[in-house]
């Protein structure tokens, strides 16, 4: 008689994910919390005046703490006040680290503009990516404020736009990095990465959809 086999699921692992501000810390514990991401832990830095060595210092810390096995530091070049070429330099003391870096060149804002269309020309000035934003977002500032009063569906309002925000900023990033030499966000990396380690979406217990 042959025997049954176990059904025995395998954990994909953990993630860490460590921002520059707490703001962006509130808006991924919103999708980790709308998609059910149970293996994503996001935490902030613990100060929004970090430079890129520190945020990464940081976030190695934090890994060693709590032993995950995919971590990243995620930040805007504006908000830890890094150019291309030390992003480019400090790309191999993370990788030392171990830790994957999440950036967006010029500002996170850039993750938002990137759901509301395809950006054709690199833009290098973070206020014009920040009124784009504004402009189609009502009340919109990326501020714990803002995310925890009117912004607080923020994630799930955009979801529906998310896979066609990976794809513009992967074409997007095809053009920026021909000019800088360098790609203006990794977010499909991590992207990847989620749905590696946590599979896809639940968002069977949401019923709000855009508008």
């Amino acid at each position: 008689m042959a025997k049954r086999k176990k059904n025995i699921t395998e954990a994909k692992g953990t993630i860490l994910l460590v921002t520059a501000t707490r703001a962006e810390a509130i808006y991924f514990n919103q999708m980790r919390k709308d998609c059910r991401y149970m293996n994503l832990t996001v935490e902030w830095a613990g100060s929004d005046n970090l430079d890129l060595k520190h945020l990464i210092d940081v976030t190695s810390r934090k890994k060693l703490a709590g032993r995950y096995q995919f971590v990243w530091a995620l930040f805007g070049l504006d908000e830890v006040k890094a150019d291309i070429a030390e992003v480019k330099e400090m790309q191999e003391y993370a990788e030392r680290k171990k830790i994957n870096l999440c950036w967006f060149n010029p500002c996170f804002e850039l993750w938002f503009a990137l759901h509301l269309g395809a950006l054709n020309a690199y833009v290098s000035d973070a206020q014009v990516i920040r009124e784009r934003v504004k402009g189609a977002i009502k009340g919109f500032e990326m501020t714990p404020e803002y995310l925890l009063t009117g912004g607080l569906n923020l994630h799930l309002q955009l979801f529906s736009r998310h896979a066609t925000a990976d794809l513009n900023a992967r074409n997007y990033n095809d053009n920026v990095k021909i000019q800088t030499g360098l790609e203006a966000t990794t977010m499909p990396l991590f992207d990847e990465c989620i749905q590696n380690v946590c599979g896809q979406a639940d968002m069977s217990h949401n019923q709000k959809a855009f508008k």
